[in-house]
């Protein structure tokens, strides 16, 4: 390539570069905190990191907010679910709690999309505990941790396996017709025979005790 060549393509390579002060500007006017305002943000952020020079780069974000947000920003104008037109109406206008989203597997993601657990009002403390739920156990979030809680499939599903269990405790499923008793009748039931065991019980250690026996 002769020097004219490469001066040439120079020019017109650098013609399609934009300047520190266009971006600059474009994050002045995405102003508006919204979903789609946040999102256009990181993808303002990920074309002005790929063509403005070190140092320039890092200057003009801090006219704006400081490098780690610029991350998350970029986090979230780069992710395949969160970034999807689609789904800004069901997204919380939040640039932390959306980052906090992109945590999470996108099937996961998905699903929870579908089923409405993802929405306008969704806070980072929530995202968090679905975090906790995935790794089975506990993270932190601004310096707090955030315990797993059962969800209410959870507990319905604990609160099913204990019945099970205490129906083969006091004699077993012969007990109950499934198909005539619903869970709260079977419920009652137990209850009332395991507090005739706690009569039954006082009654003989009553006897006992005065050697009625």
């Amino acid at each position: 390539m002769t020097m004219l060549n490469a001066d040439i393509e120079r020019s017109a390579f650098g013609s399609n570069r934009r300047s520190w002060e266009y971006f600059d500007a474009q994050l002045t006017a995405l102003c508006v905190n919204d979903v789609e305002n946040i999102v256009a943000r990181g993808r303002l952020l990920l074309e002005a990191r790929d063509e403005l020079e070190h140092g320039s780069f890092e200057a003009m974000v801090k006219r704006h907010f400081d490098l780690s947000t610029a991350r998350m920003y970029r986090i979230v104008g780069a992710h395949p679910v969160i970034s999807n037109r689609c789904h800004v109406n069901a997204l919380p206008p939040s640039m932390r709690t959306l980052y906090e989203l992109t945590k999470l597997p996108e099937e996961i993601l998905r699903q929870k999309l579908k089923d409405g657990s993802i929405n306008p009002k969704l806070e980072r403390k929530d995202v968090a505990r679905w975090r906790a739920e995935q790794r089975g156990g506990q993270v932190e979030i601004d310096g707090k941790t955030i315990e797993h809680k059962p969800s209410v499939v959870e507990q319905l599903k604990m609160a099913k396996a204990e019945i099970d269990r205490l129906k083969q405790s006091i004699g077993g499923e012969h007990l109950f017709d499934p198909k005539q008793t619903s869970d709260r009748e079977i419920a009652i039931a137990m209850a009332g025979r395991l507090q005739g065991w706690r009569v039954t019980s006082t009654i003989e250690s009553v006897m006992v005790g005065n050697h009625v026996l």
